[in-house]
């Protein structure tokens, strides 16, 4: 029973929190050579309305977040003899004090023949507002 209670005890220390504040957020996704890096400001996420806890749904729709994040990747990533680009998933985010955004990823799936190792992948970020965080862009070897 003791080794049950410090194993609870230190499981619920190591746990991570969520933080009730806004905090920037980013996430790096690799493509064609490329680093796709994502940096949603503190600023960005508090210009876009909140998810008020008694409006059933969110401030913008599922649908038009994957449309306005269709539209940036097409600038972004291209389908290739090698490759064609899906919608991956797409999950609404917490960012604290009522703050959500849309995380829209895309995978890039072989065409012809098997592949190994991670496939290429692209995250993009919907504010509420509409806006997608465009990411900035940077060569990338991973030799």
């Amino acid at each position: 029973m003791t080794r049950f209670l410090a194993a609870t005890v230190a499981v619920t220390f190591m746990a991570p929190t969520v933080r009730a504040d806004i905090s920037g957020i980013s996430f790096a996704s690799y493509a064609d050579s490329k680093q796709f890096k994502v940096k949603v400001t503190r600023e960005a996420l508090e210009k876009s309305p909140a998810w008020k806890d008694d409006a059933e749904n969110p401030p913008l729709s599922a649908r038009k977040a994957i449309k306005l994040a269709n539209e940036t990747k097409e600038s972004l990533v291209k389908d290739s003899e090698q490759y064609v680009w899906k919608l991956r998933s797409v999950s609404l985010e917490p960012a604290g004090e009522g703050r959500w955004y849309w995380l829209v990823n895309y995978e890039a799936h072989v065409r012809r023949g098997g592949s190994t190792g991670i496939p290429p992948n692209l995250r993009l970020v919907v504010l509420m507002d509409g806006k997608v965080i465009k990411p900035e862009v940077k060569d990338y070897r991973n030799d």
